[in-house]
């Protein structure tokens, strides 16, 4: 088993390769050796805003859950579902919305996270567990509940980060609604809007 510092730098070398030859994550999920991480819990938004980026979002959780232990991965639009166990390395990433229940639907991001507290929060959340929420925070739902359900996930875990691919436009401001109820529960607001922007992510992921 390599250290934490070996595994991080192997799967950065990877990230490298790929951003340089326009390599896929499945491919680096592959490559990569285990790496030592928090548990991961990632939260993927798959609603019609985010079209042009969840199967690249998703195809992230899956090459991290390849290389990190203990990883968790949810989708989300109108309801929740885990997808932990549908989602592997050699899945081609046009099949990630087959796998995925009202891909490209409607947009409750709220109403998911209260499910995610109520269902799996209890199992799932805790000191050593870095949760990480994959959305554009473009929401239809009551900006109430998901501040309180940020609240919620935010005191039961090591970190919160909020991946956004819209935040790779340096004239990007958070003034979306849903974006403004989450932002005071994120410890780390971020870009994913290509490869270069994830792998910065990840001494986040294992620090």
């Amino acid at each position: 088993m390599p250290t934490r510092g070996a595994g991080l730098a192997d799967l950065r070398r990877s990230f490298r390769r790929a951003v340089g030859t326009g390599g896929d994550l499945f491919a680096l999920a592959r490559r990569a050796r285990a790496l030592e991480t928090p548990r991961l819990v990632f939260l993927c938004d798959t609603s019609g805003s985010m079209d042009p980026h969840s199967r690249f979002l998703l195809a992230f959780a899956v090459a991290l859950r390849a290389v990190a232990r203990d990883t968790e991965v949810f989708a989300f639009n109108t309801a929740l579902v885990r997808v932990t166990s549908r989602l592997a390395p050699h899945l081609a990433p046009a099949r990630l919305a087959d796998r995925v229940p009202d891909w490209s639907g409607g947009t409750r991001i709220g109403e998911c996270l209260e499910t995610f507290v109520a269902e799996h929060a209890a199992r799932l959340l805790g000191p050593k567990t870095v949760v990480i929420i994959l959305s554009d925070g473009l929401d239809r739902g009551e900006p109430g509940r998901l501040a309180a359900a940020m609240r919620a996930i935010r005191a039961r875990s090591r970190a919160v980060l909020w991946l956004n691919p819209l935040a790779g436009d340096p004239r990007y401001e958070a003034t979306a609604r849903g974006m403004q109820a989450a932002l005071p529960f994120v410890d780390h607001l971020l870009p994913a809007h290509d490869l270069a922007s994830l792998e910065r992510v990840l001494p986040l992921l294992a620090a």
